[in-house]
C-alpha cells in the first residue's frame, strides 16, 4: 500500500518525516519504502551519499519492459536500515519532471499492489497532474506544515484538496502552534492530526535514528513512533472494511 506526504510549502520535514514514519512502523513482514517522487527534484541521494542509480529512473525503465507491472526492489533500492529501503529521484526539477512525465500512473499502481509499505515524498507537490496519481492510490495521505499561522492557514484548502482524491487524511503539524489541538483538528478538516518538535538538525536526527542505538531513545524517536502506530491503525482501518465489503457484511 501507499502512505504519501506533502507540504503546504515553508520546508516542514517531509523528506525526513517519510524516512522515520518507514522506520517507525509497526514491526511486519513486509518491506517498507521510501519512494522520492518529488518534481522540484530530490535530496536523498546526495544526503546519503547514495547517488540517484540505481533510483527512481531505473525503477521505471524496468516497469516499461515488465510484462506483468512488476519489478524487483533490491534493482532500484538501497537499503537505509532493516527492512527499510530507498529509491531516490532526480536531483534536478528538470530532470524529475522529465523522467515522471507519463509514468506515475504505472508506478502507483505497482506501489499500491505491492505487499510492502510504500512512503512516497511529493514535496510540495499538488494533487493533480502526474503527481495526483499517488493520492489517488494511497491507503493514507499526510500533508506536512510547520506551526507558523502562515502555513497553517493553507492547510484546510489542501486537505480538502486530497480528499477528493484519497479518503483518509492526516495533518502532521512540525512546532509549537498557538492554537490547541482540539481547535486545529477541526479547523483542518483532517481525520487525525499529530504536533511533533521541531529541530533545527532534523536531517543528522534521522540520520542517527537510522542508524540505531541510543538515537533510539530520543524525542523524535519517539514522536515517529507514535504518528507511525497512529497512522498504521487508519490504514488498518480501510483494510478492515476492504475486507467486510468483500464479504458482503457492507
Amino acid at each position: 500500500m501507499i502512505v504519501s506526504l506533502l507540504s503546504v510549502g515553508g520546508a516542514p520535514g517531509v523528506s525526513s518525516w517519510c524516512v522515520l514514519l518507514a522506520a517507525a512502523w509497526p514491526a511486519s513482514d513486509a518491506d517498507r519504502v521510501v519512494l522520492e517522487a518529488d518534481l522540484d527534484g530530490g535530496v536523498f541521494g546526495a544526503r546519503y551519499g547514495l547517488g540517484v542509480d540505481p533510483g527512481v529512473v531505473s525503477l521505471i525503465a524496468g516497469l516499461r519492459r515488465s510484462r506483468d507491472g512488476r519489478v524487483e526492489l533490491a534493482e532500484h533500492a538501497r537499503l537505509l536500515a532493516p527492512s527499510v529501503w530507498l529509491v531516490p529521484g532526480p536531483e534536478a526539477a528538470e530532470q524529475a519532471m522529465k523522467v515522471w512525465s507519463g509514468s506515475t500512473a504505472d508506478v502507483a499502481e505497482c506501489a499500491a499492489a505491492d505487499p510492502g509499505v510504500w512512503f512516497v515524498d511529493l514535496g510540495r507537490s499538488g494533487t493533480r497532474g502526474e503527481d495526483g496519481h499517488f493520492v489517488q492510490c494511497a491507503r493514507l495521505t499526510v500533508v506536512v506544515a510547520r506551526a507558523e499561522s502562515e502555513h497553517l492557514v493553507q492547510v484546510p484548502s489542501r486537505v480538502a484538496e486530497v480528499r477528493k482524491s484519497c479518503e483518509r487524511v492526516g495533518v502532521l503539524v512540525v512546532g509549537k502552534p498557538g492554537h490547541g489541538t482540539d481547535e486545529l483538528s477541526a479547523f483542518f478538516g483532517s481525520d487525525q492530526m499529530w504536533v511533533v518538535g521541531a529541530t533545527s538538525d532534523l536531517v543528522e536526527m534521522t540520520a542517527a535514528v537510522l542508524s540505531g542505538g541510543r538515537a533510539r531513545r530520543s524525542w523524535l524517536w519517539r514522536s515517529a513512533v507514535d504518528v507511525a502506530a497512529s497512522a498504521c491503525e487508519l490504514t488498518s482501518f480501510d483494510e478492515a472494511l476492504d475486507e467486510r465489503t468483500a464479504g458482503g457484511v457492507v
